[in-house]
């Protein structure tokens, strides 16, 4: 069945499908009108063949209805009473025999009660359930199902055997990274991001060109961030050269939102890419500078595109630079965005002393946009407002 529904013909299995049932209809109305002989009028007798075969088809589909839902009542009755003896089971050590026993013959609620055990419990409580999903009658199914056609199976396999920490569940899990079902994968990656095989997880980074950007969104949310994987990656990937890796190692910094130990050379700033500068200043406050700080800041507040000048800006704000305040009062007074001068304003109310009185009579002498700008800043800083 499941071959069916994911078969790659099923657009033409369903129009044929359409022309069977047609063709059943018809050959149906035709049969009870050559029954309904009391009729000489041969519209009458196939419009009374009509609402006959149709009253028919509708009692037949009431029935069929009401006895569904009766055994989906009784199936899902018996379901409910298998989930609560098997965690009745589950809560009691001596009776893991009977647990592994029942998981022959219910393996869908035992996976259920499983999977429900593993998110809740920790300790050696848990590394007891474990032991019984690995000693379990479905247990070698649930690796070959990493592959199933169906995706909800797949990603409940993969759900499950992502929590393990054994090398055939592992296998598995990597081999769900190749589905033909983008959910699947994802689901794969997922599970190997927030599991503890540092190696697939470095191989899964390493391949993010290759992936669509939802694909990477999810992964830089997952990527954990207590071990020396993302720093690793981080370094190699900004040493590089290659803008590619350049670019998705700034953007996971910039998604983090957390101080990375990695060491960025200062030479991107010097980088033909416009997007490498910009994201190189936006990740600045995240990283480990390789060289003088107030040089890089300076080269980016002097940059050519607007962008890279107000992302330097920014930067400032967070470094507070004090040998850099003629330049973010210059950018204040002479912008080709409102997005520089504005972060350049509140750069220069960070820093406070003396870039703050210097401030104060942009916003109180400087006439046009420079003054607005100046002053929406000041008022922010005095009400608290961060840079």
């Amino acid at each position: 069945m499941t071959r069916l529904i994911y078969s790659r013909n099923w657009p033409r299995i369903a129009q044929l499908l359409v022309l069977v049932i047609l063709a059943a209809y018809a050959i149906c109305v035709l049969l009870v009108a050559r029954l309904l002989t009391s009729f000489r009028d041969p519209f009458l007798q196939y419009a009374s063949a009509f609402v006959i075969v149709q009253c028919a088809i509708l009692a037949i589909l009431g029935v069929l209805l009401i006895a569904g839902k009766h055994v989906r009542l009784r199936w899902e009755w018996r379901r409910a009473a298998r989930l609560r003896k098997l965690e009745e089971a589950l809560a009691d050590p001596s009776k893991d025999e009977a647990i592994r026993a029942a998981s022959y013959k219910w393996p869908d609620e035992f996976l259920t009660v499983i999977e429900s055990a593993l998110l809740s419990l920790k300790g050696s409580a848990r590394d007891r359930v474990v032991r019984l999903l690995e000693t379990s009658g479905p247990y070698r199914r649930l690796r070959s199902q990493t592959q199933d056609r169906d995706p909800s199976r797949a990603i409940r396999a993969i759900s499950l055997l992502g929590q393990l920490d054994s090398g055939e569940a592992r296998e598995a899990v990597q081999r769900a990274s190749k589905h033909r079902s983008e959910v699947v994968r994802q689901a794969a990656h997922k599970a190997i991001m927030q599991g503890s095989d540092q190696a697939a997880q470095r191989a899964l980074l390493d391949g993010f060109g290759r992936m669509s950007p939802w694909q990477r969104l999810v992964l830089f949310h997952f990527a954990p961030t207590d071990s020396t994987l993302l720093p690793g990656f981080i370094a190699d990937a900004l040493h590089s050269g290659n803008d590619e890796r350049i670019v998705m190692a700034l953007q996971v910094v910039i998604t983090q939102q957390r101080l990375v130990l990695s060491p960025a050379p200062a030479s991107l700033t010097d980088s033909s890419n416009l997007e490498i500068r910009i994201k190189f200043f936006k990740a600045l406050p995240f990283l480990q500078l390789e060289g003088d700080l107030t040089q890089t800041l300076h080269a980016g507040l002097c940059d050519a595109d607007w962008r890279v000048r107000a992302m330097a800006a920014r930067a400032c704000g967070h470094f507070r630079p004090a040998v850099l305040v003629d330049r973010l009062l210059e950018i204040c007074r002479n912008f080709e965005n409102l997005a520089e001068a504005t972060h350049a304003a509140r750069a220069l109310a960070a820093l406070g002393g003396e870039a703050w009185l210097r401030l104060q009579e942009v916003a109180y002498n400087e006439p046009g946009l420079a003054r607005y700008i100046a002053t929406e800043a000041v008022e922010r800083h005095i009400l608290g407002g961060a840079a």
